[in-house]
């Protein structure tokens, strides 16, 4: 029977076109971590018990639960192909373990006035472009610096695959679909004044990649974020704005999806940020203070519309509320 790390090698090879190069490197990460917990034993061999000694594994080794969720999920991803598609095993042996449980943290925002306080301090031109595309369009990362000038037309933002040319590198979307996002006027007055093909690059910067490509050295890193120091450009314009830093570029896409769900249908921006579902949208809604405001107003409203007194009474205090 086949061997834990050869299951994993064959379910790569076999499905690698389904996952992006960071999730294949996540899978066999878990499968590794998985024969570091439990041994490289035959997949017929392994039992619900292993499951969870693979879980208590990570804890011991000072790994978060969220992690060691992400590798259960890999892990048993990878035994449901093995059990419906190869039928290499009659019955899934990790099905029954359950993940961590994990205390989700408030999702935070920036407010307006920090954004334009960071587009203030933006080093360059390319930047402050970089910043008002990511609070206007949500886009993420990658789907900003790959933008090109042809991806932006009749006031919208295309958000599309490129493929190998003479201006361009490959890239796919992270969500494998194509939309498109409008452009604020704002937005449109900076692209006119950035003179690259990709427009959030220098000419430098750009020529440098494309000769890259050319040479067949272009790697997957650098398609996905094609400007170096990326993150250390941004935290240091924050450290300029701030004095230190108060979040993660990534910030910015949650931001926008709060703004745009107070104001319009769930589905229409979820078609605008590329999410594939509800429930992951509400990982990047965060609770403005003004909605506990309201919150309180439309409870008050109920009391009111429902007919209800507030009266003294002597044996429980100064207020009882009596329909």
């Amino acid at each position: 029977m086949i061997k834990a790390l050869s299951l994993c090698q064959l379910y790569l090879e076999e499905t690698w076109w389904n996952y992006a190069e960071i999730t294949q490197k996540t899978i066999h990460r878990a499968w590794q971590y998985f024969v570091m917990a439990c041994g490289n034993r035959p997949i017929d061999h392994i039992e619900p018990s292993d499951g969870e000694k693979f879980k208590a594994w990570h804890l011991q080794t000072h790994r978060s639960k969220t992690t060691a969720n992400i590798h259960l999920r890999s892990v048993k991803a990878t035994l449901t192909w093995a059990v419906q598609t190869k039928r290499l095993l009659a019955v899934h042996p990790l099905k029954p373990i359950k993940e961590f449980k994990v205390t989700r943290k408030p999702v935070r925002i920036y407010e307006d006035y920090q954004v334009a306080r960071m587009l203030r301090f933006a080093p360059s031109l390319q930047w402050k472009g970089i910043l008002l595309t990511a609070w206007t369009t949500g886009l993420r990362r990658g789907a900003i610096l790959n933008l090109t000038l042809d991806n932006i037309r009749n006031g919208f933002v295309f958000v599309e695959p490129k493929h190998n040319t003479a201006r361009t590198w490959e890239w796919e979307p992270k969500d494998k679909e194509q939309r498109k996002v409008p452009l604020v006027p704002e937005l449109a007055e900076y692209y006119k004044q950035l003179p690259c093909h990709y427009p959030h690059l220098t000419p430098k910067q750009y020529a440098r990649l494309l000769s890259l490509k050319d040479a067949g050295f272009l790697k997957e890193e650098l398609r996905k974020c094609p400007l170096e120091n990326f993150r250390r450009t941004f935290v240091g314009i924050q450290r300029s704005a701030f004095g230190r830093q108060i979040g993660d570029f990534h910030m910015l896409r949650k931001t926008f999806t709060t703004n745009m769900c107070g104001r319009l249908p769930e589905h229409f921006v979820m078609r605008l940020t590329g999410h594939s579902n509800l429930k992951t949208m509400t990982y990047y809604l965060a609770s403005r203070e003004s909605y506990y405001v309201q919150a309180s107003k439309i409870a008050q409203d109920a009391i009111k519309n429902g007919g209800v007194q507030l009266l003294g009474h002597p044996g429980i205090g100064p207020n009882l509320c009596q329909l």
